[in-house]
């Protein structure tokens, strides 16, 4: 046995027994707390260690913190140039800190004759409205934050559909032409993104036999959906980087032809939220699309504790989507406004549609249960 597979061996078996040990070490910890805080976090435990960790702030805030280190390291290698280098050492980590430190002491501007609190309300509502339908994402069957039942996909698709409205209202905000040319713009690329991501999304309940995101889970149990519904897969691959305003469909942001398009105006900690807005958008329609077509949480058992596995499953899924998108920025350049929607109604929408019917086909013949 080489030095390597000993040393992965050591690390799993350490892993293993910090999640083993943890939840105890925690409430050790927990029980120095005065008795009423005692009681409240007791009984309220779960909930809470899913809105602070996982699947709530610090995931999302984690999420979108490796994500930016990631694409700034991973852009620079396949570009063959140099990425974050000098700040943080060799690995560039300090450098997504100190843009952090740099926006949120920055001032801020608020153009004279812009609608000061649409102004000010648009950035801060543009991550939530994502972060919110991300606790519709089932972790585990038992590890939702916001179980809707049967309710959970039209739930998200709605809160997600809300999206398009706050960049048009901060584009008109500002009271500057390039911000509304890029909120019309937005509203054009949403529009014709999103309808094949619903029609796909019903294709996979309609497989599933339920709008319970946990069911379509287990319902992938056999087989993953992106088998049957390869179309419907492709598809909503396209969709998500459309919908998460992801290069090659950054169009309402082209800074070579709108300065920043619809953020043109946010400065310091307001221009922050606007970018996390985006990667928290990434995210969200990320997690739908491994929950509908990549069997969500399901994956062989490698720690023994059901709730371990489907989260480390979840993760690996999630770094392979991201990585395979981050790569797609390196490939292809930014599509203009009328090829992108052309892209989303006569080719998106037809094939969308195409797969439903082979979805109907394969109930009605019996070829899926």
């Amino acid at each position: 046995m080489d030095v390597v597979t000993l040393l992965w061996l050591y690390i799993l078996s350490l892993v293993r027994w910090l999640l083993r040990e943890a939840p105890g070490l925690v409430l050790d910890l927990l029980k120095g707390l005065p008795g009423w805080l005692w009681d409240f976090v007791w009984f309220n435990f779960k909930p809470l260690l899913q809105i602070i960790v996982m699947p709530g702030l610090a995931f999302i805030l984690l999420f979108a913190m490796i994500a930016v280190w990631f694409e700034r390291k991973f852009l620079a290698r396949a570009m063959l140039r140099i990425g974050p280098f000098y700040c943080g050492k060799r690995s560039g980590w300090l450098q997504v800190i100190a843009d952090f430190l740099k926006l949120f002491f920055k001032e801020f501007v608020i153009p004279e004759d812009a609608e000061r609190m649409l102004f000010l309300a648009s950035p801060i509502l543009l991550p939530t409205i994502p972060a919110l339908a991300i606790t519709l994402i089932p972790f585990d069957r038992n590890w939702v934050l916001f179980d809707a039942g049967g309710l959970s996909l039209p739930v998200f698709l709605v809160i997600a559909g809300l999206a398009p409205i706050i960049p048009i209202f901060a584009g008109w905000a500002a009271n500057n032409k390039y911000t509304i040319i890029g909120s019309f713009r937005t509203a054009y690329l949403y529009i014709s993104g999103e309808i094949p991501l619903v029609v796909c999304a019903a294709a996979s309940a309609l497989l599933a036999g339920s709008l319970d995101l946990v069911d379509i889970v287990e319902a992938q149990r056999p087989l993953w959906f992106a088998v049957p519904q390869i179309v419907g897969f492709l598809v909503f691959f396209v969709g998500l980087i459309l919908e998460a305003e992801r290069t090659p469909f950054d169009v309402p942001t082209a800074e070579t032809e709108l300065v920043m398009g619809w953020r043109t105006e946010f400065s310091g900690i307001l221009f922050g939220f606007t970018m996390m807005a985006e990667y928290v958008s990434f995210l969200g329609w990320t997690l739908l699309f491994i929950t509908l077509y990549l069997g969500g949480y399901m994956g062989p058992s490698l720690f023994g504790v059901p709730l371990y596995d489907h989260v480390l499953w979840m993760l690996l899924k999630l770094t392979v989507i991201v990585v395979v998108i981050v790569l797609i920025r390196t490939v292809y350049p930014r599509l203009r406004l009328d090829q992108t929607l052309r892209l989303g109604w006569n080719y998106l929408m037809p094939l969308a549609l195409l797969n439903l019917f082979i979805t109907i086909a394969l109930k009605l013949w019996g070829l899926m249960p």
